[in-house]
C-alpha cells in the first residue's frame, strides 16, 4: 500500500458546474501564462499567442455550444448561472481578440477600456461562485 496516493478528481455532475470545471481548467492551464503576461504589459509573440489561443477558443466555443439553450434545458435560477458563465466565456474570448488586434502588446492593452481586463474577468469568477453555491452546484 503506497504511503502518499494521487489525489483523486472528480469531476461534477451537474451540467452548469462541469461547464465551468472545463473553463477553469482552460484558463487555468493553457491561457494563466498569456493573460499574466499581458496583464503585465509585457509583449507575447503573435506566433506563440496565436498557437494557444487557437485550441483553447475552440474549447470554450465547445463549452458555449454546451451552454445553448437548444441543449440545455434547465430551471429559472440556474438559467441565470448559465448565462453569468456565457457573458464569462464570452469576455474572456473578447479580451483576446482585442489582444490580436493590438499584436499582444500587453502595454496597450492595460489602456484600453473597450474589453474586461482579466481582474475583472476574475471578479465576475468571483461572483459566479455565490450564484453556484446558491443552485446547490456540486462544483463552485
Amino acid at each position: 500500500m503506497p504511503l502518499f496516493r494521487r489525489k483523486k478528481i472528480v469531476r461534477p455532475k451537474n451540467s452548469l458546474g462541469m461547464a465551468l470545471y472545463q473553463y477553469d481548467k482552460i484558463v487555468g492551464k493553457e491561457l494563466s501564462g498569456l493573460m499574466k503576461a499581458l496583464s503585465a504589459g509585457k509583449s507575447v509573440s503573435p506566433d506563440r499567442a496565436g498557437a494557444i489561443l487557437e485550441g483553447s477558443v475552440y474549447k470554450l466555443d465547445y463549452i458555449l455550444e454546451d451552454l445553448s439553450r437548444e441543449n440545455l434545458k434547465i430551471d429559472y435560477q440556474s438559467d441565470k448561472a448559465r448565462y453569468m458563465i456565457i457573458d464569462l466565456i464570452n469576455d474572456l474570448k473578447k479580451y483576446f481578440k482585442r489582444a490580436g488586434e493590438k499584436g499582444f502588446a500587453g502595454e496597450m492593452l492595460t489602456n484600453d477600456r473597450t474589453v474586461k481586463n482579466p481582474e475583472e474577468i476574475k471578479a465576475l469568477r468571483e461572483a459566479l461562485k455565490k450564484k453556484m453555491k446558491d443552485i446547490e452546484s456540486d462544483y463552485i
